[in-house]
């Protein structure tokens, strides 16, 4: 990071990417976390009160309603946190001259895909959650304001709540599990996210900051499915709990899937010189980094 120590806030602070993001952060910014009790990015007059009383060059939105199926009984909640909370932080962020990166999802991809998804592809987004998603963007793309939105897909850690946990957890307790085999996607480890992410403001605060609204897709590279996913967890955590692979119809969800959402990731490791890793070398330190976690905790 140069010398002038960028200052940064992050929202979402709470959640699994904004812990990776204050475990990986390098040693120069100044850094920032706010989580959705401490700052509410749907009101935009505090919101532009907070920002001009406490200046910051970047702000990393990896805040989001995210709440797939619920969504569809909460859709205002749905549209509140991810429409209109960014377009308010868009607007606050323009007139204050904050560059913003804005977090979104692989969710806006259902249709008929037999390869990795890049940044040309329009988004055809299906259900509240998605629908929401892509009206944040939306909103971003039409305010005014600088900086990138980052595509991600099948996000996990060691902390939080999210899918590798969850395999760990029933293989655990439970005698047989089954697993959607039909979804492909690209699984992305939090930590991987947060390290491109520091890497995208090394980049900006050296000089090289982009006009308008670029976007990005950032996902561990490879395609895999929910049970390939599953078997590669347990096997990492050396747990023999069997899998039967299922199809989608088999396990019937209020809001449809993508069948195909993997994301390629090749412009934004050019762009930024980072380089992206295979989704199972990622996973190996995942695993490990949780291993170690429950460790020191028995």
């Amino acid at each position: 990071m140069p010398e002038s120590r960028p200052r940064i806030l992050v929202t979402g602070g709470s959640g699994q990417l904004a812990t990776c993001l204050k475990r990986t952060q390098p040693a120069a910014p100044d850094v920032h976390y706010a989580s959705r009790e401490t700052l509410d990015l749907g009101d935009e007059a505090r919101l532009r009160a907070y920002l001009e009383a406490n200046p910051v060059d970047y702000v990393v939105n990896a805040a989001a309603y995210t709440k797939v199926d619920l969504a569809e009984r909460e859709e205002s909640a749905a549209f509140l946190a991810n429409e209109m909370a960014v377009k308010s932080l868009a607007t606050v962020c323009r007139d204050l001259g904050i560059y913003l990166i804005h977090v979104s999802t692989d969710f806006l991809f259902h249709g008929d895909f037999n390869r990795p998804i890049d940044e040309e592809q329009q988004p055809n987004p299906v259900g509240v959650y998605a629908k929401s998603k892509a009206a944040g963007e939306a909103a971003l793309m039409h305010s005014g304001a600088q900086g990138a939105i980052v595509r991600t897909a099948w996000l996990y850690s060691e902390f939080g709540a999210n899918f590798m946990k969850t395999m760990i957890r029933l293989g655990t307790d439970k005698p047989k599990l089954t697993v959607i085999a039909d979804q492909h996607g690209s699984p992305t480890y939090a930590a991987d996210l947060a390290r491109g992410i520091w890497k995208m403001i090394e980049t900006w605060s050296a000089g090289k900051r982009p006009q308008g609204i670029s976007i990005y897709h950032f996902a561990n590279y490879g395609v895999t499915t929910w049970y390939d996913f599953a078997k590669s967890i347990l096997a990492l955590a050396e747990i023999e709990t069997p899998i039967d692979p299922i199809l989608t119809s088999e396990y019937p969800v209020v809001t449809p899937r993508p069948a195909y959402s993997a994301l390629w990731p090749r412009k934004f490791s050019r762009d930024f010189q980072f380089e992206i890793r295979e989704w199972r070398e990622a996973l190996a330190d995942a695993v490990a980094a949780y291993k170690k976690i429950e460790g020191a905790q028995k």
